[in-house]
């Protein structure tokens, strides 16, 4: 089996940021939560997206989006569009530190 590659640098940098649904609800540290639907690459059967596709989730709205088993209604409930945590993603991978390394 390959074994994916990680891009710590671009991981530091999600796990610095507050949480993107940052409300009265954000409860506990922030953990990078990789995309169900990437906006880059694939993602398969025990298979997470690459470290592209991540999005800065406290405990509580990483846990209520597993929870919940649809990652596209989550966006829509938290903030009014479906694509919403891709377009998140996709924008926090161009403003990351790692991106200008990874082009």
């Amino acid at each position: 089996m390959k074994k994916r590659y990680k891009n710590k640098r671009h991981i530091a940098y999600i796990h610095s940021l507050d949480c993107c649904c940052s409300n009265f609800e954000c409860n506990g540290v922030v953990q990078a939560h990789h995309l169900l639907k990437p906006f880059d690459g694939v993602r398969g059967m025990g298979m997470k997206a690459n470290d592209k596709n991540l999005v800065p989730l406290c405990m509580f709205h990483h846990d209520q989006l597993h929870r919940m088993g649809n990652e596209l209604e989550f966006s829509h409930k938290h903030f009014g569009w479906e694509f919403q945590l891709k377009h998140i993603a996709q924008k926090l991978w161009l403003r990351s530190p790692a991106y200008e390394t990874n082009k």
